[in-house]
């Protein structure tokens, strides 16, 4: 009789394993035809289509607890690697990484215009046809851009918005950091507005409030990315509560891109034409489904269509939700989506 159960369990463990498998591939296979498909929608123009795909998005992302989340954070790359296959939203966060990545090595920027990548949270990689960097970047996989960027900029001293390992390895190599918290005492690191030149790039700094505990906690960022890109300028706006009196420093003129967080109205505060403001084409809404937040509990995570919903309330023409992998290009006055 043992003869027989043995060879019995065996198969019982058999097909258990190849149903796990499936069932990994199954995930990523429709993770990937998810993010392929809404790679062909336009965040300009939100059609049926695309809201239906970020609504399932969400769905995977709801299906992962921040314990899980972090879990793979800090597991070995093997480990990270086999998670990915097993959890759609993880393969979303793998998949516009190496999209991103991809394309920041191969893409060849003409004079006159700008590349724009949104990673993760409100992370974004910019590429003009002299430079390349980087805002609250903060991914799993982080160190491998850096070959690529010549800077980073940091807005705060929270994990989901760096990425310790690259701005250590950046700094190994001579590669500016700058933040009001990384390395003290060196010329990129203030805790009071600035001024920097990196090349053909300028930059302003001015120190925020986050909330009324974390006060002077957030640098934002004004960057004008210099005359071979037609003095694009963009302001970053960090995880900042919107002060205009903390804003005088970045304050004046147009800029062409400003990255808010999830939309609330308090961020149409630095809008305008008033002390510590500015008036802007382009407002980018980021900070969505942050996975290390909490779903329904505070930290809470931006739910991906709350934050799409707040488009609407803010003061600019042309106020968009990106989402994670897609590219942007700043050409002739105007910023366009490379559809794919």
């Amino acid at each position: 009789m043992r003869k027989i159960i043995i060879p019995i369990v065996l198969l019982f463990v058999t097909i258990s394993i190849i149903k796990s498998q499936n069932a990994s591939n199954g995930s990523s296979n429709d993770a990937a035809l998810t993010m392929s498909q809404l790679r062909k929608t336009s965040a300009f123009t939100v059609n049926k289509e695309r809201r239906e795909l970020l609504e399932k998005i969400q769905i995977y992302a709801d299906s992962l607890s921040y314990k899980t989340f972090d879990k793979y954070l800090i597991s070995p790359d093997q480990t990270s690697i086999e998670m990915e296959k097993s959890n759609p939203i993880l393969y979303c966060y793998r998949n516009a990484f190496d999209s991103i990545l991809f394309q920041v090595k191969n893409t060849k920027v003409e004079k006159g215009t700008v590349a724009i990548w949104l990673l993760y949270n409100m992370g974004i990689v910019v590429k003009t046809p002299s430079s390349c960097f980087g805002i609250d970047i903060n991914h799993r996989w982080a160190e491998k851009f850096e070959p690529y960027l010549d800077f980073i900029c940091v807005t705060h001293n929270h994990e989901d918005h760096k990425s310790l390992g690259l701005m250590q390895i950046m700094s190994s190599h001579n590669k500016p950091v700058l933040s009001n918290f990384f390395e003290p005492g060196n010329k990129y690191c203030s805790t009071t507005p600035a001024t920097y030149k990196i090349g053909n790039i300028s930059i302003r700094t001015d120190i925020t409030d986050h909330n009324t505990k974390l006060l002077n906690f957030i640098s934002v960022y004004r960057i004008d990315c210099g005359d071979d890109t037609g003095n694009f300028t963009i302001l970053h706006c960090g995880d900042s509560d919107f002060k205009p009196t903390q804003f005088t420093h970045v304050q004046g003129g147009k800029v062409n891109l400003l990255v808010l967080r999830n939309g609330s109205l308090a961020e149409n505060n630095i809008i305008g034409t008033e002390s510590g403001q500015v008036k802007t084409n382009y407002a980018f809404l980021s900070h969505i489904i942050e996975l290390r937040h909490r779903i329904g509990v505070s930290p809470h995570r931006f739910p991906v269509i709350e934050t799409l919903d707040h488009t609407s309330q803010i003061n600019c023409n042309h106020t968009i939700m990106p989402f994670w992998g897609e590219k942007f290009v700043w050409k002739n006055g105007k910023l366009n989506q490379m559809l794919r």
